[in-house]
């Protein structure tokens, strides 16, 4: 922190906080406010040295005085902060000087997953938020790490809909501070609290899957299943009383799906799902059984028969006008189309190429993208470029690259772009991913060449160059 700032020494209120703004913190220079809440405010911030937008959330001063607090937020902070995965906010920096505990994230520019629920979302929507979600908290959890406070404020979305959960740690960073034990400020959030947290037991991750089910609950009906005029009441309800499925079914919500939400938000820890990823296998199988499925465009169906394993004839196969006549290349699999398409009848992919507004990192003016050159199977030989997005792999229907190989799991893989590299990493598949013949178990760096092993399928990645 550089010196003759003159920060507040107290940042016990609103004032003392907003007098950071137009000063640095660090290397990070505060713009605005961007959010508050009861554990934390969070500003915009500039770091000059790589030329990019940060986000800062910083702790009330209470907690800077408390060496205890002090300790363990370092100790959580380097432990979150190894998270690498697509649906976790990432952790630049923390500190702690002149009273002020803050922590530097990732800046996300879609507001909140809190900010859409003014009224309820379809329900491949909001199954598709609930997925992504899921997708962080089982790496998380299979690291050990418990949120404790999932609750649509903490969902941050990019503008294009992709979700990343924040706040891990922060929760019980705060229920083990002396000072909190002190001034009795409760944990949590009531209105998504399993009944076990609200009873102050000990809590692992089934806490976060009941959590993830309200939510949910939420998503569908526009508004959480239990309300009252004291956050005790609120609490009392989560022990007690049924969920009000019948909110549920008024909003033509189908059985399939209801039944899902009814089992991640069971009573007793032992009647849920037991692992983040059986509740995305059950969505997954919910969404199948009511006929519905993922909403995003670049999500299509296969079809063991077709060059690359993709639906020609899906839903989002749509027309446009235009002259039949004229052709247009498509940007991932490079197959030529009839202007009069939408969508790629070769791979599915939108022919507007819209995604490459996530191509933000260049290399002499050319956006550095992946290229997947399928080496097995029907559709060997076939080749698929990818922008500086999020790309998942696996057997089924919602994935982005679907390789229908029975050693490949419906989930298998995800492949992601992130400060000039491209990483890869195993979302808990059955046979696993190797890189090179090794096995990964944690997120790698890929270099141009890699074989890349999906099962028994095989893959070769190579850096490609945009136009």
């Amino acid at each position: 922190m550089q010196s003759g700032n003159n920060y507040p020494q107290q940042a016990g209120n609103s004032g003392d906080i907003n007098s950071l703004i137009g000063k640095s913190l660090g290397q990070f220079q505060i713009v605005e406010r961007i959010g508050v809440g009861g554990m934390a405010t969070v500003f915009k911030a500039y770091q000059p040295t790589l030329d990019r937008y940060v986000a800062i959330k910083v702790l009330p001063a209470y907690h800077a005085r408390d060496p205890i607090f002090v300790k363990r937020f370092v100790q959580e902070a380097r432990s979150v902060a190894k998270l690498a995965h697509p649906n976790i906010v990432q952790i630049h920096d923390f500190g702690e000087q002149d009273n002020i505990t803050y922590i530097v994230m990732e800046h996300v520019d879609g507001g909140t997953l809190k900010d859409r629920l003014k009224s309820p979302l379809p329900v491949p929507v909001a199954i598709d938020f609930i997925i992504q979600a899921a997708e962080g908290l089982d790496c998380a959890h299979r690291n050990g790490i418990v949120h404790r406070d999932v609750k649509p404020a903490n969902m941050l979305l990019r503008r294009d809909g992709h979700l990343l959960l924040s706040d891990f740690g922060i929760a019980k960073l705060l229920e083990e501070s002396t000072s909190l034990t002190r001034v009795g400020t409760g944990i949590g959030t009531p209105q998504y609290m399993s009944p076990e947290q609200g009873m102050g037991q000990k809590v692992d991750r089934r806490s976060d899957i009941y959590s993830l089910g309200i939510v949910l609950f939420h998503c569908l009906t526009g508004r959480v299943p239990f309300t009252a005029d004291s956050p005790l009441t609120v609490t009392v309800k989560h022990i007690n009383e049924p969920l009000p499925v019948e909110r549920l079914v008024s909003e033509g919500v189908p059985a399939p799906v209801i039944q899902v939400v009814q089992k991640m938000t069971a009573k007793h820890a032992d009647d849920r799902y037991q692992a983040a990823d059986m509740v995305i296998d059950a969505l997954t199988s919910a969404l199948a059984a009511s006929n519905l499925s993922l909403p995003r465009l670049y999500r299509v169906s296969p079809v063991s028969n077709q060059p690359g394993g993709y639906n020609q004839s899906g839903p989002y196969h749509g027309q446009a006008g235009g002259n039949p006549a004229a052709s247009v290349t498509c940007f991932r699999c490079g197959a030529v189309n009839p202007s009069s398409r939408l969508y790629c009848t070769t791979c599915g992919d939108e022919l507007a190429n819209s995604r490459a507004s996530n191509d933000t990192f260049m290399v002499n003016g050319r956006p550095v993208l992946a290229r997947l050159t399928i080496q097995t199977g029907s559709a060997k030989g076939r080749s698929y470029r990818f922008h500086q997005d999020v790309t998942t792999v696996g057997r089924t229907n919602g994935n982005d690259l679907i390789i229908s190989g029975r050693s490949v799991s419906r989930r298998h893989s995800r492949l992601w772009f992130a400060d000039g590299h491209w990483y890869l990493d195993d979302v808990g598949s059955s046979n696993g991913t190797l890189v090179n013949s090794v096995r990964v178990f944690q997120p790698v760096v890929l270099n141009d060449g890699d074989v890349i092993n999906f099962g028994d399928e095989i893959v070769v990645f190579n850096i490609a160059y945009g136009p």
